[in-house]
C-alpha cells in the first residue's frame, strides 16, 4: 500500500496554472497510462477493490479493441 502522495510532488500536479496545451498533454498522458493500468496505486482496501475492478474491465476492453483491430487488418488484406 506504499504509494507516492501527490503532496510530495506539487509542481507536477499543478497543471491548472499552466497553458492549455500543457494541460491537454498532461491529461492525455495520464489517460493513456490509466487505460494501460499504470499509475494506479491503491492506498486502502476500498481503493484496492475498485482498482482491481477497473483493471479487469480495462483488460477486457483492450482485448476487444485489439481483437477488432486484428480482424479488420486481416479482412483488409482479402480480395
Amino acid at each position: 500500500m506504499d504509494w507516492v502522495h501527490a503532496g510530495q510532488y506539487p509542481v507536477i500536479y499543478r497543471i491548472y496554472t499552466k497553458n492549455d496545451s500543457y494541460q491537454y498533454l498532461v491529461s492525455l498522458y495520464y489517460a493513456v497510462l490509466f487505460v494501460g493500468g499504470n499509475e494506479i496505486g491503491p492506498r486502502s482496501n476500498n481503493e484496492l477493490i475498485v482498482c482491481t475492478g477497473i483493471l479487469v474491465f480495462l483488460a477486457m476492453y483492450n482485448a476487444t479493441v485489439f481483437g477488432d483491430m486484428a480482424v479488420l487488418t486481416e479482412e483488409s488484406g482479402k480480395k
